[in-house]
C-alpha cells in the first residue's frame, strides 16, 4: 500500500497503543493510569520501584 512507510505498522511500528488505558507493574501486580506522551516502560511502580508496562 502506498504511504505506509516500511512494515506497513503506521507511526510507531505498530507499538503506540495511544493515550488511554493503563500501566501494569510485572513484580506486584499495581496498575496505574498511562499517562499521554510517557511510555509505561519510563514509569516507576509507585509501590515496588519496578519498570511499568502496557497490558
Amino acid at each position: 500500500m502506498a504511504g505506509m512507510g516500511r512494515g506497513g505498522r503506521g507511526r510507531m511500528g505498530g507499538r503506540g497503543l495511544g493515550p488511554g488505558g493503563e500501566c501494569k507493574c510485572p513484580s506486584c501486580g499495581t496498575t496505574v493510569p498511562h499517562k499521554r506522551g510517557v511510555p509505561c516502560y519510563e514509569e516507576i511502580c509507585p509501590k515496588c520501584g519496578s519498570r511499568m508496562v502496557r497490558p
